[in-house]
């Protein structure tokens, strides 16, 4: 069994990377040549591992009965949850960047 410093680094290091690629789709979100769902997918994979890690933990805890929490783990947690939360809001301002941009694309035709 991995210890729980190193599955908290490994549930912190995952969720940021969730992160990072969140916002990079988003960004490319707003180009209407970049496609934001390959930066989602790694998003999603980045998350799944970190919510593996999570599980085992968790897992360990019921098996075991220790329940002694630390803060870092406390911190992983928040940070797997908040990648949770980017990744749900960040899917839905993506589809509304898109309609955005379909909208922009059909003003620049109606011009023509």
């Amino acid at each position: 069994m991995k210890g729980l410093e190193e599955s908290s680094f490994e549930i912190i290091s995952h969720s940021g990377q969730a992160k990072t690629e969140i916002m990079a789709a988003i960004a490319d979100s707003r180009d209407t040549v970049k496609d934001p769902q390959p930066l989602l997918k790694d998003a999603k994979e980045e998350l799944k591992k970190a919510q593996n890690v999570h599980l085992k933990v968790i897992s360990d805890f019921a098996k075991t009965g220790k329940s002694n929490i630390d803060p870092l783990y406390m911190h992983a947690e928040d940070q797997m949850i908040t990648a949770e939360t980017f990744l749900d809001l960040a899917t839905e301002l993506i589809k509304t960047n898109s309609e955005i941009n379909k909208l922009k694309q059909e003003k620049r035709n109606n011009k023509d």
